[in-house]
């Protein structure tokens, strides 16, 4: 007598062998693309083996469906043509230049006859007119072009494809799935957009929001540009109450936080030089964090913030060159002596992520000795904005002097301010 075999789960039945298989219908939609009704894969002869095997069949199934519903039109007449026709058919097809006078263009229309009733109708129109129709943008294919843009970045791609996941996947689950993936981008409302942000604050800061909604407002001006589309931006100018910078967001660290952080770091030499060098220059940390031996001139007492092969930068104006302080130098002469060019000066954080673990570093003693949760390391950039404010440097400098933009086409002419005249207002902070 055979064993009390437990519930089936879904999608699994036994044979009258005793084996197990999965048994899933083709949806309905995708019939015509799928040659079969069903789909079936073996499991294994015994019950805990099907239950092993089931995850993983399962998920091969979800994924051919998904593939094959994700697959473009354009995409599956292509391949057809290339299939019963031949490449030079194929590429024609694909860049529209068959003339309806053509001979060929028979091959065509006898294509589509034996098409028809098996083949997607939209499929069967594109191939019957040899002409390949593209796909409308959607907000699916703008993330996925924005990230191609995006990707080459020196140690951006990882943190890159991250954000560009988790925000497709909070698009999804705010809009829906057909919204996303097929929806055209010029039928995109700012009702969604605003669905969206309200999806967002549910979870999030405003500040946090504005910076996600940043990213896709981007990507989508990216995509306008370079398709030459003839629509607005539905993300641009969203509302978020309760977003934008404050001056208590984080303060300024104080000559005392400074005095007092100086002592809690200098008997960790990594620790005391990435300090001291943020304090004196007003630079994001991950700019000094990527520095390799060719960034610093001892000589002439200056530091060149540039892309390099450890990163890149925040933005174009971030490029520029910076005077080195007396106490700066003292810390990168030791450890700066004998390096290749493009050895980093901070090994131990020369990788993706390395500044988030350097900033975590830093925290740790910092609270240490301050509790305030609006001092961070970041306080000593605004420190720095403060410092030049109060000493009368123009802005314009002090905008040069932290890689801000200035907003303005003049400024991005000529080479910048000379680094004498940084030097000047400078001194007066050191």
């Amino acid at each position: 007598m055979d064993e009390t075999i437990p519930k089936l789960p879904r999608y699994v039945f036994r044979r009258a062998n005793g084996s197990y298989r999965y048994k899933r219908n083709v949806p309905k939609a995708l019939r015509q693309v799928i040659p079969k009704a069903t789909v079936y894969r073996q499991l294994g002869e015994s019950y805990d083996e099907a239950i092993r095997r089931l995850p993983s069949v399962h998920a091969e199934i979800e994924a051919l469906f998904d593939q094959e519903r994700s697959t473009p039109n354009s995409v599956r007449a292509k391949s057809i043509v290339r299939e019963h026709l031949g490449e030079w058919h194929a590429n024609a097809f694909a860049d529209r230049v068959v003339d309806p006078e053509w001979e060929v263009m028979d091959d065509f229309v006898e294509l589509a006859e034996i098409l028809e009733g098996s083949t997607p109708p939209e499929v069967v129109r594109q191939v019957g007119s040899a002409g390949i129709t593209p796909e409308p943008m959607t907000l699916l294919r703008v993330l996925d072009q924005y990230y191609s843009y995006k990707r080459d970045d020196v140690g951006e791609e990882r943190a890159l494809k991250t954000r560009i996941d988790r925000l497709r996947k909070d698009l999804i689950i705010a809009l829906g799935k057909n919204r996303i993936e097929w929806t055209p981008l010029a039928d995109i409302t700012r009702a969604d957009a605003n669905t969206f942000r309200d999806y967002l604050l549910n979870r999030m800061a405003p500040n946090s929001v504005q910076r996600t909604l940043g990213v896709i407002k981007a990507a989508i001006n990216h995509v306008i540009v370079e398709n030459d589309l003839d629509q607005r931006n539905v993300f641009k100018g969203i509302k978020i109450k309760g977003a934008g910078a404050s001056r208590t967001d984080r303060l300024p660290m104080s000559d005392s936080h400074v005095a007092t952080l100086l002592t809690a770091y200098e008997s960790t030499p990594t620790a005391y030089a990435l300090f001291v060098i943020l304090c004196d220059t007003g630079a994001r940390l991950a700019e000094i964090v990527g520095l390799e031996a060719q960034d610093v001139d001892l000589e002439h007492r200056q530091l060149h913030i540039r892309p390099n092969t450890l990163r890149s930068l925040k933005t174009k104006t971030s490029e520029r060159t910076l005077p080195l302080p007396p106490r700066a130098i003292d810390c990168l002469s030791q450890s700066h002596q004998g390096l290749p060019a493009t050895a980093p000066l901070f090994p131990k954080y020369a990788r993706p992520r390395g500044s988030d673990a350097a900033s975590a570093m830093l925290m740790k003693r910092l609270r240490t000795q301050i509790e305030d949760q609006k001092i961070t390391i970041h306080s000593l950039r605004h420190r720095m904005k403060d410092k030049l404010r109060n000493t009368g440097c123009p802005e314009a400098i002090s905008l040069a002097i932290l890689g801000h933009s200035t907003n303005t086409v003049a400024a991005n002419y000529g080479s910048g301010y000379a680094l004498e005249v940084m030097r000047e207002h400078l001194e007066k902070v050191w």
